[in-house]
């Protein structure tokens, strides 16, 4: 690489920190001209990186308003509590609705550090229900919950969840196999392993560019999800899928 080339790939590299400074620190959505303002670069250079940020997932583009934000990619990897307050702002809506259609609490969570950490819930009206609380640790190794974040968690923490559990005696081998399947069907469904009198079905939810971000999941008492696989999983997949759409 000659100097010539050498100064335009540090320029590109500072047009691109500038850019993300701009989006990370805005507390709206921006728009191209914006952005342009804030950071010195022309309109029209502005608008080619942020749909090249956009194609990798650092920058989103608001359907309503063209505008754009900082994109998830960049709150997975910072982990911030703006991941979760983004992420949290996209499911509110269709986790409601799945509430209305099941009659069951909705349920998202998150793997945080080395487990699962339920960042949302969403409960029906009635009394008798199954009850979760924003903030609660989930376990990774039991549970339609917890098994769909071990499934898509990262290779180095589920090999250790395994791990452990082989040196527990309590089915190494066996949560592979549940993990295998449950990657190949794309959900979970568990009766009475998470909590006593419970049962659950978590799918998991990816961003537009195919990158693991939450698992989405629907509780309740243990014997009433019936026909849960034509009755349960097509609305929980569809809820996952138009949260998948404005991430």
């Amino acid at each position: 690489m000659n100097a010539a080339q050498a100064k335009a790939k540090n320029d590109a590299v500072g047009k691109t920190v500038r850019i993300m400074e701009t989006l990370v620190r805005a507390d709206h959505v921006l728009s191209v001209r914006e952005i342009a303002a804030e950071t010195g670069i022309p309109h029209s250079t502005v608008h080619r990186f942020l749909l090249a940020l956009e194609k990798r997932g650092w920058a989103a583009q608001d359907a309503g308003t063209g505008n754009f934000r900082a994109g998830l990619r960049f709150f997975l990897l910072n982990r911030s509590a703006s991941f979760f307050s983004e992420l949290v702002r996209c499911a509110r809506a269709p986790m409601k609705k799945l509430v209305e259609q099941t009659g069951k609490t909705a349920i998202l969570s998150v793997i945080e550090g080395s487990g699962g950490l339920c960042i949302h819930t969403e409960e029906p009206p009635q009394a008798v229900k199954f009850v979760a609380r924003e903030g609660m640790a989930v376990p990774l190794d039991r549970g339609a919950t917890g098994l769909v974040l071990l499934a898509w968690c990262s290779a180095a923490l589920r090999a250790r969840v395994i791990a452990e559990c082989a040196a527990a005696a309590s089915g190494g081998n066996e949560l592979i196999r549940r993990v295998e399947k449950i990657r190949s069907q794309g959900y979970s469904h568990s009766r009475e392993e998470w909590m006593p009198h419970a049962e659950d079905l978590s799918v998991p939810v990816f961003d537009r560019s195919g990158v693991f971000a939450a698992q989405l999941g629907i509780a309740g008492l243990a014997g009433t999800f019936g026909s849960w696989e034509s009755d349960l999983l097509p609305a929980l997949r569809a809820a996952s899928g138009k949260i998948s759409s404005s991430l």
